[in-house]
């Protein structure tokens, strides 16, 4: 069986998972509660994040984009994702573009919009239960100045690559082309599935079949998936180019970093192309985005986000608020908080970075209880031992003990962010010794120990603590000046969309 929080392997009946530290049985409760409706992405501690603290998230920088495999569970697919601080500026431009709510963190995954390479087909099993089947309309029949202006906007190859120069839309003096909307589109549609594929007919959506032949109840009109997906693709270019446009009038320039993502991720293409075995990247950005998609395309999508983010971090860093101004904040709205339940003394958010290290061997008994010998656990405790003392033997700093748990630790649910789990509480579900070490009333930053749980040894760090009232305060503050970025941005640059001559090129996610 697995961990319902971190998919970590469990011996059958596990009541704790020793990776992530939580209860399998409020796993289980949690898993029925995500069944039933559809729930926002969550915490460590498993707690909701509301949008707008997550819009109001620290801002970090970017990885350089990698490429998300999918090649083994779905054979011939491959998703290119764009990671880390993707996800702060999508969920601002989710929480504020006005009209058709879209725009969804930049992670790619499995889905469809079915076409045959030679005229638009319908593919897949037959689903009476997910979806409500829906003619197109002709477009005589839709409105031409917004999205159902086709009922359709599948195409064949030959016709969505012989538009890939057509420009579609236009705002302040920039231009999104057929070929540059591909992108967009299928990141759209990609990134729905990724979060929302394993309930996707409580939406009504049956990624099985084609999207232009679906009826979607999630924008403001009656349309279809394909529209719906386009609408929210239109949206996303509108926002990052306009926070773009911003940070071009206000003379920034791209962030080194993020430049150096940009110069390196032609051959990162290449390299990822060869290593799935096709000829080139032309074959790698085909099979992900359609016949009109070119690396250009894609590259020019990433410069966009970029020059967005570097506009978008620079005006977040210049609102960070002070001391004084959260403490006034919070006084001023203080019986508002507290019918939320947050007061002074409602307690604290813990962040802790650990490196785990699982106890080996053990006997298993005919219950299915396993227990260790007084050997075994000195052989975890000392591995443990040699672990700290080669990070005290180093620079011994925060950022050394991260990157030792990315080496290091067991824990495959933070062993790829430096071993951290933030706003932990006293009431997070993690295993007793564990959650006792952070919740010590002398415990400062910088404190570290060996801690030992039922599952092995872990190597703690203590990042930090905060008042809870004094981040809601502060990440509101924050929320409220950011959250006007976009709005203004498209209130500035008023953008000009022809619907008319959009075409969206088939990409066989079935194969």
């Amino acid at each position: 069986m697995k961990c319902k929080y971190c998919q970590a392997e469990l011996e059958d009946g596990a009541a704790i998972c020793p990776v992530c530290g939580k209860e399998q049985d409020a796993a289980e409760e949690e898993s029925v509660r995500a069944e039933q409706a559809p729930a926002p992405a969550q915490t460590p501690d498993n707690a909701e994040t509301p949008a707008s603290e997550a819009a109001a998230a620290e801002v970090q920088s970017p990885a350089a984009p990698e490429i998300k495999s999918g090649i083994k569970a779905t054979p011939g697919k491959i998703a290119l994702a764009v990671t880390a601080g993707i996800v702060v500026l999508a969920v601002l431009v989710a929480l504020v573009v006005s009209g058709i709510s879209g725009g969804f963190a930049s992670l790619k995954h499995t889905g469809a919009d079915a076409q045959a390479t030679t005229a638009p087909v319908e593919t897949g099993t037959a689903s009476t239960d997910a979806a409500e089947a829906t003619e197109g309309t002709i477009p005589a029949d839709g409105n031409p100045d917004d999205v159902t202006c086709k009922g359709t906007y599948t195409a064949t190859d030959d016709e969505v690559i012989a538009a890939a120069d057509t420009v579609v839309a236009t705002m302040g003096g920039k231009e999104l082309t057929v070929g540059q909307l591909q992108i967009y589109y299928w990141t759209e549609v990609y990134d729905f599935l990724n979060q929302y594929a394993s309930y996707a007919s409580y939406f009504g959506l049956d990624y099985t079949q084609p999207l232009d032949k679906q009826s979607c109840d999630l924008g403001e009109t009656p349309m279809t998936w394909q529209q719906y997906f386009l609408q929210c693709a239109i949206d996303a270019w509108r926002s990052y180019q306009g926070l773009a446009l911003e940070g071009e009038e206000a003379g920034l320039t791209m962030d080194a970093e993020f430049q150096g993502y940009l110069d390196s991720l032609p051959g990162d293409l290449e390299a990822m192309a060869a290593d799935y075995g096709m000829a080139d990247t032309a074959e790698l950005m085909k099979a992900n985005f359609g016949p009109a998609a070119t690396m250009d395309n894609y590259i020019k999508y990433m410069e966009v986000y970029y020059s967005g983010y570097t506009y978008f971090g620079n005006v977040y860093d210049s609102t960070l608020p002070t001391s004084e101004q959260i403490e006034a904040y919070f006084t001023e709205r203080e019986s508002e908080y507290a019918d939320e339940g947050v007061t002074k003394d409602g307690g604290k958010y813990y962040n802790v970075r650990h490196i785990l290290v699982l106890v080996q061997g053990g006997t298993t008994d005919d219950d299915g209880n396993t227990t260790y010998s007084d050997e075994e656990w000195e052989a975890c405790r000392s591995k443990a031992q040699e672990i700290l003392d080669e990070w005290l033997n180093g620079e011994a700093t925060e950022d050394s003990f991260a990157a030792l748990a990315n080496e290091k630790s067991e824990d495959t649910g933070s062993n790829t962010n430096g071993g951290l789990y933030t706003d932990l509480t006293a009431d997070t579900n993690f295993v007793e010794n564990f959650k006792a070490w952070y919740l010590d009333e002398s415990r400062q930053p910088g404190d570290y120990g060996l801690v030992q749980t039922e599952y092995g040894y872990h190597i703690m760090y203590f990042s930090g603590s905060e008042d809870i009232w004094y981040e809601a305060a502060r990440s509101d503050i924050i929320s409220e000046k950011v959250s006007a970025l976009v709005p203004a941005a498209l209130e500035k640059y008023p953008a000009e969309v022809d619907y008319s001559v959009i075409k969206l090129g088939f990409v066989d996610l079935n194969a």
